[in-house]
């Protein structure tokens, strides 16, 4: 970083970008990795918000470092998503949202899960606003066979999952089929969050029982995109993915 844009960020006078943090961080020789991680996330998260961060309505009842997630996804340009069991949150119609939230926050009162539908319901704008964020996601054939809320309401899913992907050219699923047997990363989902601004880091995600985890080193990365790679390999191909969710919509 030269000095003259260290200077003109240093008196509030220029945009900064996460690599310009990258850079201060080193030059002021912050090395604890958890304080690194802290700071760019906060960055993070002051980025996606502008020009307002909708969803700090919702901090109070949202789990522990979820807002993080939803800033990144926010300013993110592309998805990459795997999943096990769950159809991809921002492919959740209102109905299966609020049965699988009430079925993980049993204690919860109502409108306070109605508030994390809301939450759910707003994040799904992403794939319809102006910058066209592009969703790639890998599930497993699981997910479209636990009924959850029910029949009725897991016919509603796989439909909408079928329309959303007829409709949005930049939304794609493809599904691994039961038949598949063992495959890598059966042990959990994750996603990967590439921002717009190429200057940017990708950032993978994963949530677990023990915290929501977030990696940005290149070799953390390249490790996550491979295997992501890999399950598309063995997963079918778009339009074969589409015929089974139909096939499974219908069996319901």
């Amino acid at each position: 970083m030269s000095v003259s844009k260290l200077s003109r960020l240093e008196n509030g006078k220029g945009a900064i970008r996460l690599h310009d943090i990258r850079c201060l961080l080193n030059l002021y020789k912050v090395e604890s990795e958890n304080q690194r991680e802290l700071i760019l996330s906060m960055a993070r998260e002051a980025k996606a918000a502008a020009p307002a961060a909708w969803w700090t309505d919702y901090e109070a009842i949202l789990p522990s470092g979820l807002s993080t997630y939803v800033g990144m996804e926010a300013g993110a340009g592309r998805l990459l998503t795997f999943t096990l069991t769950l159809i991809e949150g921002l492919l959740q119609t209102e109905g299966y949202a609020r049965a699988l939230i009430q079925a993980g926050r049993p204690t919860d009162p109502p409108e306070t899960i109605e508030r994390l539908v809301q939450l759910r319901m707003q994040r799904q704008k992403v794939l319809t606003e102006s910058h066209g964020l592009e969703l790639i996601t890998v599930m497993d054939e699981a997910a479209l066979r636990r009924p959850v809320g029910g029949p009725v309401t897991m016919r509603s899913q796989l439909v909408h999952v079928l329309e959303t992907c007829q409709a949005l050219p930049n939304v794609t699923v493809q599904v691994i089929p039961l038949g598949k047997g063992a495959y890598v990363a059966q042990h959990g989902m994750f996603t990967l969050i590439e921002p717009r601004d190429p200057a940017d880091k990708s950032v993978a995600y994963v949530d677990s029982m023990g915290g929501n985890l977030y990696m940005q080193r290149p070799d953390q990365i390249a490790r996550f995109r491979a295997m992501f790679g890999r399950l598309q390999a063995i997963a079918l191909d778009p339009h074969e993915s589409l015929d089974l969710i139909r096939t499974a919509a219908e069996e319901m």
